[in-house]
């Protein structure tokens, strides 16, 4: 017997020997940590009780402890991609017209600079540190009802206003390899999110009304979802005026392009909170895990 059948040999009872050991052929699988899209709607939702936050609730009991927690939110936009470094990173009040006890909420959860400086040493784009970067609101008003004890590190990514919703995709391709080391990836944000058209239905006195354009993108997106055509997505633009009318703006958006590409082939989406918040606002939540 030659030196590589032995070494073959040995390598392969190895590999059924780990395989044996459950604590040894699980810990990578128990470790990936979930991938989650969530709708987040009006800062309200955090204080409140409704179909959607039911649906969080259940989420909250759905997803395992991850060891770190990185959000994508619509509500943190820079010119090139960054991410937050901050070891205790404050809560961000950006938003305004509320009642006051909403800008006396704390979300007291500590930072995973380690896990935030890595992504700058080790992501082949360019990634700026934020040591100053804080928790805004689509990322506490939903992690209160999600984490609610604030025991899991949270760290944030921001959307570069400089990458085309194709570049956002490939640059989501790396968050894969984060959720194996049990870094939770959440998008916060909502598939469809027109704000005038909201005002609009306001003054019409037809907020109840959800309009054809956004049931026809909110299935666009699913079917999208349901067939791992994620490239699709990413060029949402070219589906006309049912996406212009979803998103007249892409910041809301983007954040699902990070939850899809940080998924595996063979994991299939959980949705959660379907409907509409007001005519204008899909609450669509969708889970990987």
């Amino acid at each position: 017997m030659n030196i590589n059948r032995r070494k073959f040999i040995h390598l392969a009872g190895l590999s059924t020997l780990i395989a044996s050991i459950p604590s040894l052929a699980t810990q990578s699988q128990d470790r990936r940590a979930a991938a989650l899209f969530i709708g987040h709607g009006t800062p309200m939702n955090a204080f409140s009780t409704n179909e959607f936050t039911k649906e969080w609730e259940k989420l909250s009991q759905t997803i395992k402890k991850p060891k770190a927690i990185l959000v994508v939110s619509a509500h943190w936009e820079t010119m090139f991609p960054a991410v937050s470094t901050s070891i205790k990173p404050p809560i961000i009040y950006d938003f305004y017209g509320f009642p006051d006890f909403m800008y006396e909420a704390k979300y007291d959860a500590v930072g995973a600079p380690t896990i935030a400086t890595n992504i700058v040493n080790t992501f082949k784009e360019e990634i700026f540190a934020n040591p100053n970067q804080g928790l805004d609101h689509g990322a506490w008003s939903v992690l209160l009802k999600l984490f609610p004890k604030a025991d899991v590190p949270v760290f944030q990514f921001s959307l570069a206003q400089s990458m085309s919703p194709m570049e956002h995709l490939q640059l989501a391709y790396k968050m894969n390899e984060l959720r194996n080391q049990g870094v939770m990836i959440i998008g916060s944000g909502n598939i469809v999110h027109n704000i005038p058209s909201a005002m609009n239905d306001r003054k019409e006195g037809t907020r109840e009304i959800v309009h054809e354009w956004a049931i026809n993108f909110d299935n666009f997106v699913t079917s999208k979802i349901d067939n791992k055509d994620y490239k699709a997505l990413a060029n949402y633009e070219k589906m006309g005026k049912d996406a212009k009318m979803a998103v007249p703006t892409p910041e809301h958006f983007l954040p699902l392009l990070y939850v899809l590409g940080s998924t595996k082939e063979n994991e299939q989406a959980q949705y959660y909170a379907q409907g509409f918040q007001e005519g204008s606002f899909s609450m669509r939540s969708v889970l990987f895990s």
